[in-house]
């Protein structure tokens, strides 16, 4: 990854989320340590790219890891519902958590019985 565009590009390829270091962030900015100024220009930088991260204050340290996601996603709107606590973001998660969505111990059961015969 050697800028702020190659790794919207991984985010994309890896379903809109991936999981870096800040050591990345860090060399892809060309800064020599992570004070509050560069962690702060590394942010905008990502969200100039329309990327947003977890947590929502980068770490100083450079072996730490940062979530990544494309804003404006699925997995964008989880993510931010997720840390925006109050009642619409708790009716939002609900509504999705209880939405019907493949039983997934319905379909392994359902596998093992085919399997076993």
């Amino acid at each position: 990854m050697q800028d702020m565009d190659a790794i919207k590009e991984q985010v994309e390829k890896n379903g809109n989320v991936l999981t870096v270091s800040m050591e990345q962030l860090k060399d892809i900015h060309g800064a020599g340590r992570l004070g509050s100024h560069v962690r702060q220009e590394i942010s905008r930088a990502l969200e100039g790219v329309g990327l947003a991260h977890v947590p929502r204050e980068l770490p100083s340290y450079q072996h730490e890891l940062v979530r990544l996601y494309k804003r404006g996603t699925d997995i964008g709107q989880f993510i931010e519902k997720v840390l925006s606590p109050g009642e619409e973001s708790d009716k939002w998660l609900l509504k999705k958590i209880s939405s019907k969505g493949p039983d997934y111990a319905e379909i392994i059961q359902k596998i093992r019985d085919l399997v076993s015969d």
